[in-house]
């Protein structure tokens, strides 16, 4: 008898216990579930709009600008970002925050006239776009960007290759190297600094039978081009034995 009852003891605890639970999740899901809804999609709608569908369920539309973006597909001024998950529930009385299109992004191909190479590919680089060819003429004083394909001002799109042409100073004026040989050293250092030349190297060489401060070998040779600002070296006589 003894075993009879607590067998029935035990069996009425437990039927208890699972009345509980089930009234229990009967009861969350009535007062908890039975009052959550699902988040409105406010996406490409007018804030006005948007204001009018939370407000139907009870729901408030909070502006973060800092959310703000552009947005290829969805009209200036519309809902671009939510941060309620369409469907996801939420309770009466929950603020979504929203942010708002600024319209479909606008790239221009920067002007880069007067730029330097390397500042023309950085602003592309910053503004989304790739380098396309890079062509080089000769023209102005300095090395800048001249033009562009597509020009400079017209709307592109994302990764829209962008060719530049880099405008070249004109090479300096070539000359035609006159013949030093048998001229006096300090007579041919004046006009040839004179004249803006660079004499780079003099070295003295011992050759018997001409006078000390006699040029005899030079290059560039006579009659070859030669660039103001290129070196220009000469071998010049001394009968003193030179040390190196």
């Amino acid at each position: 008898m003894i075993l009879r009852g607590c067998v029935f003891n035990l069996a009425f605890v437990c039927l208890l216990a699972v009345a509980f639970g089930g009234s229990s999740y009967f009861w969350f899901k009535f007062w908890v579930r039975g009052k959550s809804i699902p988040t409105p999609n406010l996406i490409g709608k007018t804030l006005t709009e948007s204001r009018a569908v939370c407000s139907d369920l009870g729901l408030v539309v909070v502006v973060d600008n800092r959310k703000d973006r552009h947005g290829d597909n969805v009209p200036a001024g519309s809902v671009v970002w939510q941060n309620r998950a369409p469907e996801s529930l939420i309770k009466r009385g929950t603020r979504i925050h929203v942010g708002q299109s600024l319209g479909p992004l606008v790239l221009r191909v920067p002007e880069l006239t007067g730029k330097s190479a390397r500042t023309a590919m950085l602003q592309l680089n910053q503004r989304n776009l790739r380098i396309g060819a890079i062509s080089y003429f000769q023209h102005g004083q300095t090395q800048n960007a001249a033009a562009a394909e597509p020009a400079f001002g017209e709307v592109v799109g994302e990764q829209t290759s962008v060719s530049v042409a880099i405008a070249l100073p004109p090479p300096p004026r070539a000359f035609v190297m006159p013949d030093l040989i048998n001229r006096r050293l300090d007579d041919v250092k004046f006009r040839l600094e004179n004249y803006g030349f660079l004499l780079s190297n003099v070295k003295m060489e011992s050759y018997p039978g001409v006078d000390d401060g006699t040029i005899i070998r030079q290059y560039p040779l006579p009659g070859g081009k030669v660039r103001k600002g290129e070196p220009i070296s000469l071998v010049v006589a001394t009968q003193e034995i030179p040390f190196d």
